[in-house]
């Protein structure tokens, strides 16, 4: 059975390296990592989202989404309205300047899959996509049991 920790350090040093790619990739439209990986999420959403749906969704820290949601409005990238029964939340809605790169941003993460899947054939990508999908159903259910969300 292999060593947790080599494991451990191993999914961190993978994330680190996906990272920087995608930062590389989004350099020449003047994106971070952060607001490409926003603008990758609601480009697969449907129309609006809140701001504080995307944090959770993204796992990002209020400053932190606000302070990048801030830098895509300042770029045209978002467009972010208050929402009227609570002054402090936010809906974001893409821009047609957004849409317009959308085939880039998906490239950029379309990128990095095939380099980190070089060598490794569909058979087996579906299954580390079932293990990776088992592992993050047990992450959830944990955490589900342990940190419950106050409403």
């Amino acid at each position: 059975m292999p060593d947790e920790r080599n494991i451990w350090i191993r999914m961190k040093a993978i994330l680190r390296s996906a990272r920087q790619i995608v930062n590389t990739e989004l350099e020449p439209l003047d994106l971070t990592g952060a607001e490409g990986d926003i603008l990758f999420h609601l480009l697969s959403e449907s129309d609006e989202i809140s701001q504080e749906t995307l944090a959770d969704r993204l796992d990002i820290g209020k400053a932190a989404i606000s302070r990048t949601v801030g830098s895509l409005e300042n770029k045209g990238y978002i467009h972010r309205r208050r929402l009227p029964e609570d002054s402090r939340a936010y809906r974001i809605k893409l821009t047609p300047k957004a849409r317009k790169i959308s085939e880039q941003i998906d490239q950029a993460y379309k990128n990095v899959y095939e380099i980190a899947l070089t060598g490794i054939d569909k058979s087996e990508f579906a299954r580390l996509d079932l293990f990776l999908g088992v592992v993050h159903q047990n992450l959830d259910e944990w955490e589900s049991k342990k940190c419950p969300n106050p409403e």
